[in-house]
């Protein structure tokens, strides 16, 4: 594990990594208005932006807002069952977060209620040191990498204990604060800065997953 020596140019929104002994799960959900069927994924990395574990799954839902509860209440199960007791976790869903941190729920009246009241559970009622934040849209780009190209047609959850090879130039531009364009993909110059300093880490035989 190590952090890679080469700074990266730019100032803007990117991943951050979370504070010493925390670790930091990113959600994201993509949503399919036609068959009111979703993608939702999450990736966990610990302080130093090393990968802990993943998931992806597809889901029932009947908006996008429901999709995104799900990642997270999903996430946060995830990390309770794996022992994890320090915890930031992002999504680029304001809402989301809002009504997590803010509605009073004592008996819930739907389905989406249900599972407020459940991420409130993990977020405040357990013996862990848990904090929900929203981050923006350049700041989620492995997770929102996940859910358009990791999802499989199953509904069963699949947890990814390593990262799928698809997404370690992503996990490469988060750990050095690369800047993700608002579009969500890099552009050439970007690819080719990282690509250069993958093979050096390859050399020296560091990783970064």
């Amino acid at each position: 594990m190590c952090s890679p020596p080469l700074d990266c140019p730019g100032g803007g929104i990117h991943w951050n990594k979370p504070p010493p002994g925390f670790v930091k799960l990113n959600t994201d959900a993509s949503y399919k208005y036609d068959c009111q069927r979703s993608s939702i994924a999450g990736v966990c990395r610990d302080e130093n932006g090393i990968w802990m574990f993943g998931f992806s799954s597809r889901v029932q839902s009947g908006s996008s807002f429901e999709a995104e509860l799900v990642a997270v209440r999903e996430a946060l199960k995830l990390a309770w069952d794996k022992g994890l007791t320090r915890v930031t976790l992002e999504s680029d869903s304001e809402s989301v977060v809002n009504r997590i941190r803010n509605q009073r729920i004592r008996q819930p009246k739907n389905q989406l209620e249900e599972i407020i009241l459940e991420c409130q559970g993990y977020d405040c009622s357990r013996a862990w040191s848990c904090f929900i934040q929203h981050t923006r849209r350049e700041g989620n780009f492995a997770a929102d990498a996940m859910t358009k190209k990791l999802v499989s047609e199953s509904f069963e959850l699949h947890v990814w204990n390593h990262p799928p090879e698809s997404l370690l130039l992503i996990l490469l531009a988060d750990m050095i604060g690369m800047e993700v364009p608002r579009h969500g993909a890099l552009d050439k110059n970007q690819i080719g800065h990282l690509k250069v300093l993958k093979r050096e880490l390859l050399a020296r035989n560091l990783h970064w997953y």
